[in-house]
């Protein structure tokens, strides 16, 4: 089976050297090529990367998941490697791979482990959500989970390492471009979950990836957040009664904003008061 590798870039082209530097280490002989889509980066590519690197230049910035979808498009792979450009292998991971989707015919996902650099779990993989998770929020529900309280047994793996065998992401359109930046990842998993292919976990199979880097951790990045696990949810028939989730998750936001205003006689939660407006606000438009 032949493999390609694809990474998505902005403006990290040292990380994606380093991406590629550690694939080639390990697997070199077993990776057919290795597809880099840049999606307009200030910064064009400075590095001499080896011959069966392809560099894809988007003549505009079209955001993570259309850009990741030219690079799925353009592999020419049975087994399609996808790793954010800040990841790297730390293992030898493509022949192990070839076995499973050969010895497995409907096999059509992977998902691999991610470490730091000690070797401890990064957490690449989350459960489907509920309605739980939406209401709860993030930080709750990671409590709850630590409970296995209402904990789907499907196991969807983020897109900064994962493996796609061709003809499962063309039976599946590839990822939804609906979601420019978060849960497209999410949204082909639950597919593909709900589909005749099959979807694994395999934490044998490790790849350095901390997180986390590709959007801002504020306020805004927890407004895309909502904004698009609402969608997921919707699109696949997971939220139930629309006014009861959104009227439970405002009294959340309510009482957020209410412990911040205390908070604030002692210190700054401008910030997070005005955040928290914002959702409330988002919440009320979510349709």
């Amino acid at each position: 089976m032949n493999v390609s590798l694809v990474i998505p870039n902005y403006n990290t082209w040292n990380l994606v050297e380093r991406n590629i530097n550690s694939v080639l280490q390990f697997d070199n002989n077993l990776i057919n090529e290795i597809i880099v889509v840049d999606d307009y980066s200030p910064t064009e590519n400075y590095i001499h990367f080896p011959e069966k690197v392809k560099i894809i230049r988007n003549q505009q910035n079209l955001l993570y998941t259309k850009t990741v979808n030219i690079g799925l498009k353009q592999a020419s792979g049975d087994i399609i490697i996808l790793l954010d450009s800040d990841a790297y292998f730390v293992m030898p991971i493509v022949e192990k791979l070839i076995q499973l989707f050969s010895n497995n015919k409907t096999l059509g996902c992977v998902g691999f482990k991610t470490v730091d650099e000690n070797g401890n779990d990064t957490g690449n993989v989350l459960p489907e959500p509920s309605i739980l998770s939406f209401i709860a929020g993030q930080q709750l529900h990671k409590l709850l989970r630590s409970y296995n309280i209402f904990q789907s047994k499907k196991l969807l793996p983020f897109s900064c390492a994962v493996a796609f065998r061709k003809n499962c992401l063309q039976e599946m359109n590839y990822l939804d471009e609906q979601f420019p930046y978060l849960e497209a990842d999410h949204d082909i998993s639950m597919r593909i979950y709900r589909s005749h292919w099959q979807l694994q976990y395999i934490p044998k199979l490790m790849v350095y990836h901390k997180g986390g880097s590709s959007i801002a951790k504020n306020y805004k990045r927890v407004l895309q957040f909502y904004e698009s696990r609402w969608l997921l949810m919707k699109k696949h028939n997971k939220l139930g009664s629309v006014f009861l989730v959104k009227w439970l998750t405002y009294i959340r936001f309510s009482i957020e904003t209410l412990v911040l205003q205390i908070q604030s006689l002692y210190t700054n939660t401008k910030d997070k008061i005005e955040g928290r407006k914002k959702l409330k606000q988002l919440i009320k438009n979510l349709n």
